[in-house]
């Protein structure tokens, strides 16, 4: 199902994004094995000693134990984006990487090993966790990379020293994503005019000069000439122009018929 148009997640308004990625993980799991909710738990806590023994029935752990930038896909500066017909720029969003410890669990050891294999082969077998098993909460985020991690036995063991918990076969999950960036700001105002002034010093000469923008809101704009008394130029692709022109100068655009205009003490010019 398609999602609607994303606007793009602001982390600042949505502090519980950690949470609807494991919700998204989950829905991947139950989704990609066949996991009826009325048969197997999932769960995210940390699986020690006092959690395992509070099981009643089979029941899958995905807990999330790291938490790391990745830097080898970290992006820089900002982004303009069209929000309401406005343009707004956000800092580029930053690349994470979660590592999950799955492990499974239940009475029966075989029961064990069936519910980590059909765990290991859904994520072998996938590349990334579609956006379809998103909440609505992350609309505006690519699709999570998905893979086995390399983690050593060694360090899964410590792991498991670590939790103070009873030593099982378990799979690292690892899961590529982004935290985006910091609430977009508006953009400021167009430049409308840009004027310059160079002196000699040595000779207190000087002379000035000034470029006017201007916008050209009529169909079959782009192109089209622009002549101003010592200048010329051309509409661009989106209706906009710059000339070198001074205030009470005509400008003429050799549309059919042609339309003139006259450049203002301040400011741009927009013709229709």
């Amino acid at each position: 199902m398609a999602k609607p148009a994303a606007r793009g997640l602001d982390l600042l308004g949505c502090p519980q994004m950690l949470q609807h990625i494991d919700s998204a993980l989950e829905s991947f799991l139950r989704t990609s094995i066949g996991l009826d909710a009325r048969d197997v738990d999932v769960s995210f806590d940390p699986p020690d000693r006092e959690w395992g023994g509070s099981l009643n029935r089979p029941t899958l752990n995905l807990f999330l134990w790291s938490i790391n930038r990745n830097t080898d896909r970290d992006l820089a500066g900002q982004r303009a984006a069209q929000v309401d017909g406005r343009t707004v720029y956000a800092n580029a969003p930053v690349p994470i990487e979660l590592r999950y410890l799955v492990t499974a669990w239940s009475a029966d050891h075989e029961d064990e090993k069936q519910l980590l294999g059909s765990t290991l082969a859904a994520v072998v077998s996938h590349r990334a966790i579609s956006t379809d098993h998103y909440p609505q909460e992350l609309d505006g985020l690519p699709a999570a990379e998905l893979a086995l991690s390399g983690t050593g036995a060694e360090q899964q063991a410590d792991l498991w020293n670590a939790l103070d918990g009873q030593l099982k076969p378990g799979i690292q999950v690892t899961i590529q994503t982004v935290l985006p960036g910091e609430a977009p700001t508006p953009a400021g105002a167009p430049v409308e005019s840009l004027a310059t002034r160079i002196a000699d010093p040595a000779t207190s000469r000087a002379s000035a000069s000034r470029r006017i923008a201007g916008i050209a809101r009529f169909e079959g704009a782009e192109g089209l000439l622009v002549q101003a008394p010592h200048a010329s130029t051309t509409i661009n692709a989106v209706g906009r122009f710059a000339v070198r022109a001074e205030a009470g100068d005509e400008l003429v655009i050799l549309s059919d018929p042609p339309r003139r205009v006259i450049v203002p003490e301040a400011g741009g010019v927009v013709v229709d």
